[in-house]
């Protein structure tokens, strides 16, 4: 008679493999916490003095993350060491460690499972999982192309300004705008901590390269697949164009906006009405890219007007493109539900959106997406108001400030005006969950959506009439 032993399996493995969200969610809180490990340690410090475990948790976050909100200048605070151990956080969380994994299974021809192409297929935000190892191979491959070629063309300015270290912060900062991280490495220059992309607005080879690299990166991996292909297949997929469209759209507008709102304003020394006229226009359109989850800055954000940051604020909120580099609520979320307000306002039936009849499912998913996102925001941002209502009493800043750092960090931006380092600790224990929940929160909460199996309706339940509106 043979025996056979049933093998019990780890209950917390169990419950993580049941969903691809909770896979992808915990190997980003995985990698978080060996950052913030790595970067606790006093070699990681430029200063060989540990910053402690709360401040290399809020870098790590933010890096893994691909924010760019930092408490420690990156290029005075953290040593050689501390920095390859944050452009690693970067490359990682930008690309995800399961698309990573995947492209080295990939490479060695390793059989998998239909499980582990299920999770690499949501890992890329990939509409099937047909062909996604190669899509993968692709991902990898456009991702260091274009890190390599922004990353030269930053290296060979900074090296006419700082030398062969230029060479270095160019490529450093390559991968960081391709991530749409916003870290730099321009702080130990003769410009000081903290100044990022301010004193470069008359460089435009460093302005237009680091924007088109923010821009690239916000796109999505997806839509570039489809822009290689085109060449054969003569036709970009409804998504693609859908991504391509809007983006335009809103960098357009947002470059007009931002222009007429501070064309004028010369309330700080990097205010944008204190540059030549010329560079008011290539400012404006940085500003416009920028708050799509990069976090570089070629304009002090403090100085901006209630508009301008009222904008910026709404710009990190809807974010970049699924399936990219950036986080916010995704900008196919936010067209998606304009689509279904201008179609229910017309009396249509179906969400029309670019001659496309949009499944109603569909808009359903980004309105929970949408809600998830203004409640973390909301929430995030009430609770920093209590915990910063010292400073907002002696006007150190506003609570529209507030906003807008909750906004960047749930945007995975990485722009601040009110300044994270004079935040509270308790404000950093606020902003780095919200940084975690931008940038794997609405990814994983439509994923779920989803995968979700409609319950049977054996049960009726009578309806209830409810007045909205």
């Amino acid at each position: 008679m043979a025996i056979v032993k049933k093998t019990r399996s780890n209950p917390v493995l169990r419950w993580l493999s049941a969903k691809p969200a909770r896979i992808i969610s915990a190997s980003f809180l995985l990698v978080i916490l060996i950052g913030a490990a790595l970067l606790t340690l006093p070699a990681a410090a430029a200063s060989g003095e540990s910053f402690g475990f709360l401040r290399a948790l809020f870098t790590a976050t933010s890096a893994t993350c691909v924010t760019g909100l930092v408490v420690t200048d990156t290029a005075t605070g953290w040593s050689t060491f501390g920095e390859l151990v944050i452009i690693g956080l970067i490359q990682i969380g930008g690309l995800g460690i399961v698309t990573i994994t995947s492209f080295f299974f990939s490479l060695l021809r390793r059989k998998t499972s239909l499980r582990a192409m299920i999770l690499t297929a949501e890992s890329t935000s990939s509409f099937g999982f047909t062909g996604i190892f190669k899509l993968v191979r692709k991902i990898v491959a456009i991702t260091l192309s274009i890190e390599l070629i922004g990353g030269a063309l930053l290296a060979w300015r900074y090296y006419n300004l700082f030398g062969r270290v230029g060479i270095y912060k160019g490529f450093w900062q390559g991968v960081s705008a391709f991530c749409n991280a916003g870290f730099d490495l321009i702080g130990d220059t003769r410009f000081g901590p903290f100044s990022s992309l301010i004193n470069f607005n008359g460089d435009p080879v460093i302005i237009l390269t680091s924007g088109l690299l923010l821009v690239f990166g916000g796109l999505g991996f997806v839509v570039w697949s489809d822009i290689l292909a085109w060449p054969w297949k003569r036709k970009l997929d409804f998504h693609s164009q859908v991504v391509l469209l809007v983006t335009a759209i809103l960098i357009f507008l947002g470059t007009i906006a931002f222009y007429f709102f501070e064309h004028n304003n010369t309330s700080a020394t990097y205010a944008m009405g204190n540059l030549p006229a010329g560079q008011q226009w290539l400012a404006s359109w940085f500003q416009s890219v920028t708050p799509r989850t990069a976090g570089f800055n070629s304009i002090d954000q403090a100085s901006l007007t209630e508009s301008s940051k009222l904008l910026t604020t709404i710009l990190m909120f809807i974010g970049a493109a699924p399936g990219s580099t950036g986080g916010g609520i995704k900008i196919t979320t936010f067209t998606v539900i304009l689509a279904t307000i201008a179609s229910d306002l017309k009396g249509d039936s179906d969400t029309l959106m670019f001659r496309h009849r949009v499944a109603r499912e569909t808009f359903t998913r980004a309105l929970a997406i949408f809600g998830l996102g203004l409640t973390i925001l909301l929430s995030g941002t009430l609770l920093m108001t209590y915990f910063e209502r010292e400073a907002l009493s002696q006007g150190a800043f506003t609570a529209m400030d507030l906003l807008f750092e909750q906004a960047s960090a749930f945007g995975t931006v990485g722009l601040s005006a009110a300044g994270t380092p004079q935040l509270t600790k308790a404000s950093w224990l606020v902003l780095i969950p919200s940084m975690y929940l931008g940038r794997v929160g609405p990814a994983a909460f439509a994923i779920g959506l989803a995968m979700r199996k409609a319950k049977g309706t054996e049960r009726v339940h009578p309806e209830g009439k409810i007045l909205v509106g």
